[in-house]
């Protein structure tokens, strides 16, 4: 029987008509189970005529949009085909699957973050291991970075303290695992419209207490308008490195804000506590910031 032949388009049809049924007259326990056959079926021959990269992850991610193309890795906004979740999948750039510090850095990311588990701290769920090889690390989805409402409007002085709150909670856990951040700025705090529950993300270039980014290959890692002067010197890192960061992402804060009070004296004082030069003279971890930060006086966080 040939390819062609009559005969192969009668079974088709019939072997269609029964599926057919089974879809309408089954039940419900059925109907799942069916859809799904033929979902995957459908995603199987789909997949084949594509030459660019797979738009489904692992049979379970399809990659909706490209939210962060780097030299290096590219960050997807993925939806659950079952949950119907959002999620962030972040993996190298096809040109670098077979760069070894890379994917040392992606694994030991997802070691990171997966150990960390605060309200504060942008939750890593899982790693998966694409069809090539490559790493791709599955992250819990927020739709903004504090870099984009920057551009958007001034805050006022109670979100400031929200933000920084947020901040130095997160700090906090981080530092108590063991770990300094590296790479704090706006562009890696995200948050969907409420700033109190803003979260630290992107642990890529996280060190343990007491490292240096040279032990991974890295002549500096970060960015410079935001490390400290020892993170630029390639110096070993402690978490006074991510005050430092703190400090400066204050008083950039404190520049979209046109209010002038105590409160805003209390949080320059702040910014300048923070962000000394000399790491002797910052405060001693995050805990303590905190402490500092609660002697603002806060106002409600506006809608």
């Amino acid at each position: 029987m040939t390819r062609d032949h009559p005969a192969d388009f009668e079974e088709i049809a019939r072997r269609f008509s029964h599926l057919w049924q089974a879809l309408n007259e089954g039940s419900p326990g059925t109907r799942k189970i069916l859809v799904d056959r033929v979902r995957d079926a459908l995603d199987r021959g789909e997949a084949r005529l594509r030459d660019a990269d797979c738009d489904i992850v692992a049979n379970s991610f399809v990659l909706e949009a490209l939210i962060n193309d780097g030299a290096a890795t590219r960050v997807y906004r993925a939806r659950h085909r079952d949950l119907g979740t959002f999620h962030a999948i972040k993996m190298p750039r096809p040109d670098h699957a077979d760069d070894p510090v890379l994917r040392k850095l992606m694994l030991r990311e997802a070691e990171i973050g997966m150990g960390l588990r605060h309200s504060h701290i942008a939750a890593t769920q899982t790693v998966l291991r694409l069809s090539d090889g490559r790493p791709a690390l599955v992250t819990e989805w927020i739709g903004s970075r504090l870099a984009e409402l920057l551009q958007q409007r001034p805050l006022s002085l109670g979100e400031i303290t929200s933000v920084m709150t947020s901040v130095l909670s997160g700090l906090e856990a981080i530092h108590a695992a063991g770990f300094v951040h590296c790479d704090l700025s706006p562009l890696n705090l995200l948050a969907d419209g409420d700033l109190s529950r803003l979260k630290i993300a992107d642990f890529g270039i996280a060190l343990k207490r007491g490292s240096r980014h040279s032990q991974f290959d890295l002549a500096f890692a970060g960015q410079p308008d935001f490390a400290s002067p020892e993170q630029l010197a390639g110096e070993p890192l402690d978490e006074r490195s991510d005050l430092y960061a703190a400090g400066l992402l204050l008083s950039l804060l404190l520049s979209r804000c046109h209010e002038e009070s105590d409160g805003t004296k209390t949080l320059k004082a702040l910014t300048n506590h923070l962000s000394q030069q000399d790491v002797q003279d910052r405060p001693e971890n995050a805990r303590a910031a905190l402490h500092l930060l609660g002697g603002s006086p806060k106002r409600p966080v506006d809608a």
